[in-house]
């Protein structure tokens, strides 16, 4: 009986360890884009997608290693994020803190219900000189960080 239940303990182990070890080498948060919004090469906009099977909780984001002036996650209900997009005075474009939204599974996203469910997500980043975002998250509680190299503003 002992012998028995040390298997079957040690085999949930051996599979939970397996599970993270594939989550950690497949991360489920992966940045799509990015762009400027306006000239101010101090404003980047981030287009991220959850790739994974629930929600992902953004946790903090850093720029260059440091905390930005202003970090937000921005939510599109319509049109992806990008150079052309317009974001101030956009009725489908909302503006939240990072922890006050989930960001949704993209399999999962409705395309058909533009204007009316989260299309797109993106996080804006504030900061001088940016060259390096990382964004540390939690998916099925379990804490990641994806960090980009961004290039120089043009």
């Amino acid at each position: 009986m002992k012998k028995l239940l040390f298997v079957l303990l040690f085999s949930v182990l051996v599979v939970g360890a397996a599970f993270i070890f594939y989550l950690k080498s497949n991360p489920p948060l992966v940045m799509n884009s990015y762009t400027n919004p306006t000239d101010n090469s101090s404003i980047r906009i981030v287009e991220i997608e959850n790739k994974g099977l629930r929600e992902i909780e953004l946790q903090q984001i850093l720029v260059n290693d440091k905390v930005p002036e202003n970090a937000e996650l921005v939510v599109s209900k319509s049109e992806p994020f990008e150079a052309e997009t317009k974001l101030v005075g956009n009725p489908n474009i909302t503006y939240h803190k990072l922890r006050q939204v989930t960001i949704f599974p993209s399999q999962y996203i409705d395309r058909q219900a533009i204007g009316k469910q989260p299309q797109h997500y993106a996080v804006k980043v504030e900061a001088p000189s940016i060259n390096k975002i990382t964004i540390k998250y939690d998916y099925l509680k379990i804490p990641f960080t994806l960090t980009a190299e961004l290039q120089a503003a043009k």
